[in-house]
């Protein structure tokens, strides 16, 4: 709360090209237009592709903690989302878990602030516990596509459950997180309708 509110009374410059003093120039503000993708049989709701600028900038919402971006990434998740209840009807919002060492390292969840940062028309979200690890994970950004797979596969656990789910994380790179937290959430009884991501890698 302390590093969002002194981001706003003292910005530094643009998380993009460093141009003072706003948290991100008009030139750098990332613009939003939903496209729909698939990870195997799962419809995947985007709202930009994940290259520049928008990797920069969610790197410095994520690891340099500039929280005061979340105004302009929540947005773009909030479009996704609506689009996705739109075509798929009722569903409850889960996040994937995050990463015991990241977590500790940023001090916040970035996904959950993004969710945040949307409205009250966002879908109602289950528990933060309905699906955790059960083993300890590396850092997904130190990993080609197939240790990702290995790293993730078999990682997750969720709690028992029958509800409509649709899956939201902030950025899609190879899929294999999400294809975890689908695998494990299908084990459990849920029903995985869709994902919605901020930003996906389209390879």
């Amino acid at each position: 709360m302390l590093e969002s509110l002194l981001d706003f009374v003292f910005p530094t410059s643009c998380a993009v090209c460093e141009t003072p003093p706003s948290p991100l120039c008009a030139a750098c503000t990332p613009s939003f237009g939903v496209a729909l993708s698939w990870l195997e049989v799962t419809p995947v709701w985007y709202a930009t592709e994940y290259s520049e600028p928008i990797s920069r900038i969610m790197t410095a919402y994520k690891d340099q903690n500039r929280t005061a971006l979340i105004n302009y990434l929540a947005p773009g998740l909030k479009q996704a989302v609506a689009e996705a209840v739109q075509v798929l009807g009722e569903c409850w919002i889960c996040v994937p878990p995050r990463n015991r060492v990241n977590f500790k390292k940023r001090g916040f969840d970035p996904v959950a602030r993004l969710i945040t940062g949307c409205d009250k028309s966002v879908p109602r979200q289950l528990p933060g516990n309905t699906l955790r690890f059960h083993r300890q994970v590396r850092d997904q950004r130190r990993l080609n596509k197939p240790g990702r797979e290995s790293n993730m596969s078999g990682s997750m656990k969720a709690n028992p459950g029958s509800k409509r789910v649709l899956l939201v994380d902030d950025v899609m790179t190879t899929g294999s997180t999400l294809k975890e937290c689908t695998r494990a959430l299908s084990a459990a009884g849920y029903e995985v309708a869709g994902i919605c991501v901020l930003a996906k890698r389209n390879l």
